[in-house]
Parts: C-alpha cells; sequence; structure tokens
C-alpha cells in the first residue's frame, strides 16, 4: 500500500486569564504518514463484566503513528499500554484518547492497547479505534 496521510485537526477554543470570553483560538493538526491502517469499533455486552479487558487490534500495523479511542459506552473505561497490568488512566463517557506522537530515537513507541471495563453496561454499547501506522518492512 503506498503512503496516505491520515489527518486530525483538533480545535480548541477557551478564556485565556483577564481576556474577553472564547478569545483564545488554536489549532492543532496531526498528519503522519503511513501504509496500513486498521479501523473498527468493539461491542461491549452487559454480560462483561467488570475487569473484562479488550485488546485494541492493530492488524498489520506494526509502527503506529496514529492512534484514536473514542468511549461511545455510558461508563468509564480503563485504558492500558504496552501490556501494563494496571490501567495507565481512565476514559470517561465520551472521551477521546489520542496518540499522533513521532516516535523519537531510542523511545518505546505504542505497541499494544487494552480497554478494561470498570462497570458493567447495561445494554450493548462500543467504542470505536483507529490506528495507522507502517508495515515493520525489516
Amino acid at each position: 500500500m503506498p503512503a496516505t496521510p491520515a489527518t486530525v485537526t483538533v480545535g480548541l477554543q477557551y478564556t485565556p486569564p483577564s481576556a474577553p470570553s472564547n478569545s483564545g483560538n488554536v489549532a492543532f493538526t496531526i498528519a503522519p504518514s503511513s501504509n496500513s491502517q486498521n479501523v473498527g469499533q468493539i461491542d461491549v455486552n452487559p454480560a462483561d463484566t467488570a475487569g473484562t479487558t479488550f485488546s485494541i487490534p492493530f492488524g498489520s500495523v506494526s509502527i503506529p503513528k496514529l492512534i484514536i479511542l473514542k468511549n461511545l459506552t455510558s461508563v468509564e473505561i480503563g485504558l492500558r499500554i504496552n501490556g501494563s497490568l494496571t490501567n495507565n488512566f481512565r476514559m470517561a463517557p465520551g472521551g477521546i484518547f489520542i496518540d499522533g506522537a513521532s516516535v523519537a530515537v531510542g523511545s518505546e513507541p505504542i505497541s499494544s492497547l487494552e480497554i478494561v471495563i470498570i462497570t458493567a453496561t447495561i445494554q450493548v454499547e462500543y467504542f470505536q479505534y483507529f490506528v495507522f501506522g507502517d508495515l515493520d518492512v525489516k
């Protein structure tokens, strides 16, 4: 697959100290080039009790450059990064996790993500994932 961009733009409007309301504006753009992707959603069922984990499938992506997770459940979920045995942090309902950082030489890229159910849902709900990156060409 030829390299293609996946572009995310985040706009932020805020009120700086001692300034007019909503006068602060900034936009951040993340546009890494990638030759592989895996996009989908994972259903969370009421039978999935607290502590149930779901691995985010990276598919053919072995060098992630952009990862987006969206919690579309009505409950808080935990996020574990790179095989952590405990939650690195929690995502509120409607929360979004974006990792669009370039990997510096000598640093550890995200190689795995797990979602952890903290409280069971009362109906089938889901979260979405978007993973863009490169194949590991050795």
